[in-house]
């Protein structure tokens, strides 16, 4: 296994250059880092602003708007290039706006209340989402080269990093916020300091792209090309025969389906299991260690298997593991001779596998249906409906637990919660047929998506998504219209 890592590692950096691979690394494992910055904020909110569960996870739909809007970054990116450059001048943009809100988030007299603390927060995830976005667009142009597996390679370089970022840096995150002599074991200024920790990532960032090589654009700005590209856009999303479509319903689907109930989940193992922060940390991180492996075991031995299949059972298996978590609330681990913690580890371990697995699939697809010319805009956009589909699932989770009037000392409704949840994450497995019969050796490319409908490909010609191949439009137009044609 060690040495499959090391040749795995190799060949990427042969395949793409030492810049790309350390930068597609390095944004993910800062993604990684900022994890915890979402649990500092919910610890300053539940105990330092004492604000209940569903205005927290209200608060944490608004941070996280701009990771469902960052398609426009990479609208931005793709047609208005900088100097001739597509990606580093807003990369260099964005890690300097990060670089200032994190260090508010992580200074009490610039964000004493929670209007300021939210604002901060929203900056930084915007700068987050950014970052992801456009590193995002060039690993999908450096996967597009790569024709043994597209572009599963990188992503799962990215996801591995994002899984050791995660783990020690949640770690890390624990121990500062726990101090036993605080309310609740939680020291509130352990929360801030790490977020200062944390502003040393988007400076790393703005250092390492003066190394990273990126070809000048071959676009010419404009509103005009902007334009096209929002058509090029439409189309690709909604042209017969609807793969995108369906898989945007999917992610939406499972999105709401699996609402939040992370604030309650805090409470829960903070103020009534009196688990510290730093146990906490550890129990999370040990789910991202799982998480890695998981990646792994994807790359390594599910890249031949249908993505419908493994979608269908590992949502199941998500909603069923989702059990555990009731069982933790109704004690029955303790009946069973089980401590929390343990429990708690091995239940983390577990449903981290599972999500990874369930969303590996999405990650790859994504890359394979890119169209040529628009890798930032059109990848973009389908994470930003998939992180759309998670936003209206805290929103879900914010009601569920205002209805339930759930507060730091009342969780009386929270078994309830998680067994709605469980059953509504099974159910979807109903609309498993939205997920194309294929997997990440036999690509569903942007070729899948062309449009056979006459008028649609002439609104694809104007929009200039014929340019690679414009005989087979052609042909095909002279198909429809019942007239052979070998050219």
């Amino acid at each position: 296994m060690i040495q499959g890592g090391i040749d795995w590692f190799r060949r990427n950096n042969e395949l793409h250059g030492w810049a790309m691979v350390v930068l597609a690394g390095y944004t993910y494992l800062a993604q990684g880092g900022r994890g915890y910055i979402d649990d500092s904020f919910e610890w300053i909110s539940i105990y330092g602003f004492k604000l209940k569960p569903s205005d927290i996870e209200a608060a944490k739909a608004i941070g996280k708007l701009p990771w469902s809007l960052k398609f426009i970054i990479g609208l931005i990116s793709d047609n208005l290039p900088i100097m001739g450059y597509n990606v580093k001048p807003y990369m260099f943009l964005m890690s300097a706006l990060g670089f200032v809100a994190v260090l508010m988030m992580g200074m009490p007299s610039w964000t004493s209340d929670v209007t300021t603390l939210t604002a901060a927060y929203l900056v930084m995830q915007f700068y987050g989402s950014s970052a992801d976005c456009l590193t995002d667009a060039l690993v999908i142009k450096n996967g597009q080269n790569d024709e043994e597996d597209s572009t599963s390679s990188l992503q799962s370089i990215s996801w591995f990093m994002l899984g050791i970022g995660a783990a020690v840096f949640r770690i890390l995150g624990g121990y500062l916020s726990t101090d036993p002599k605080a309310y609740k074991g939680v020291s509130l200024p352990g929360a801030r300091t790490y977020n200062l920790i944390m502003a040393i990532f988007p400076l790393g960032l703005f250092v390492l792209l003066f190394f990273v090589k990126e070809e000048k654009s071959k676009i010419r700005p404009g509103f005009k090309a902007l334009g096209q590209q929002l058509i090029r856009l439409v189309v690709a999303l909604f042209s017969p025969p609807f793969i995108v479509l369906r898989l945007i319903a999917w992610l939406i689907l499972t999105g709401a389906a699996g609402f939040s109930l992370g604030a309650p989940s805090k409470i829960f193992n903070t103020s009534f299991l009196k688990i510290t922060p730093a146990i906490q940390s550890w129990i999370t991180a040990s789910g991202y260690v799982f998480l890695s492996i998981g990646v792994f075991v994807y790359y390594r031995w599910f890249r031949h298997t249908s993505f419908r299949y493994i979608y269908g059972v590992s949502q199941v298996l998500v909603g069923i593991f989702g059990l555990l978590d009731y069982a933790l609330v109704q004690r029955w681990n303790v009946a069973l001779g089980i401590p929390d913690v343990p429990f708690l580890f091995f239940s983390g371990a577990i449903s981290e596998v599972m999500e990874r697995l369930n969303s590996m699939p999405f990650l790859v697809m994504a890359g394979q249906l890119c169209p040529p010319n628009m890798e930032a805009t059109f990848f973009s956009a389908l994470m930003s409906i998939s992180n759309q589909g998670t936003t209206i699932g805290q929103l879900i989770g914010a009601e569920v637990q205002k209805a339930y009037n759930m507060s730091e000392t009342n969780l009386d409704g929270y078994g309830s919660a998680i067994l709605i949840r469980v059953a509504t994450t099974c159910a979807c497995v109903l609309f498993i047929w939205l997920i194309p019969d294929t997997n990440a050796m036999n690509p569903t490319n942007a070729e899948s998506i062309k449009p056979t409908n006459p008028t649609l490909k002439a609104i694809f010609k104007w929009a200039g998504l014929d340019q690679e191949e414009p005989s087979k439009i052609e042909e095909g137009v002279k198909e429809i219209d019942g007239v052979k044609s070998n050219a």
